[in-house]
């Protein structure tokens, strides 16, 4: 993984946060060869000119964008430019940035709408603050720890058509692909 940032104040930190864990491997920009970029976008910058040079120094790899808020040109940017995950500056502690990187390397491309979703879910936006309800929390739980349909449904007393339908209107109305992207959204939002 490559870590590029505005600043070397920053940099210095999320190097320190990845390097807490032993699976991840910092090396530094002017060497190629990375299989995640991490970059740090100024809050207030919406034209992305981090990224942009990440980009053209390193290739279009699977990413981790932290930043403040972007308009749709710049979710688009981001998404084009191989970006998975956008977090807040706020959302950016060390097992949550790891667990996103970690998540990076083999999560499937993403879209504007997917990533503006979970990032609004991490800032507490009114759509984000009931991101899933209690019954898709147990599911996601239990999809998470690796258990299947049936037996999610054995443990929660419900059909497996029951454990689908719950687990189907999450995906939809936060337009995730897939149960593991549903399972992500979770652990971004801090609730499993």
């Amino acid at each position: 993984m490559v870590v590029y940032t505005a600043d070397p104040l920053t940099k210095a930190g999320l190097i320190d946060m990845l390097s807490r864990a032993a699976v991840l491997d910092v090396v530094p920009s002017a060497r190629r060869g990375a299989d995640v970029l991490v970059v740090a976008e100024d809050p207030l910058g919406h034209d992305l000119p981090v990224l942009r040079r990440a980009v053209t120094e390193q290739g279009t790899l699977p990413g981790v964008l932290i930043a403040g808020p972007l308009p749709p040109d710049g979710h688009r940017s981001a998404v084009t430019a191989g970006v998975r995950c956008l977090l807040p500056y706020a959302a950016a502690r060390a097992e949550r940035l790891i667990a996103e990187v970690m998540a990076a390397r083999t999560a499937a491309p993403t879209s504007p709408r997917e990533l503006a979703a979970g990032y609004d879910a991490l800032v507490g936006t009114p759509e984000g603050s009931a991101l899933f309800d209690e019954r898709e929390i147990r599911v996601l739980r239990l999809i998470a720890e690796g258990r299947d349909t049936a037996e999610i449904g054995a443990e929660m007393g419900y059909s497996q058509r029951t454990v689908k339908n719950i687990l189907h209107r999450a995906q939809r109305r936060l337009a995730l692909r897939n149960r593991a992207q549903a399972a992500a959204a979770a652990i971004r939002a801090g609730l499993i």
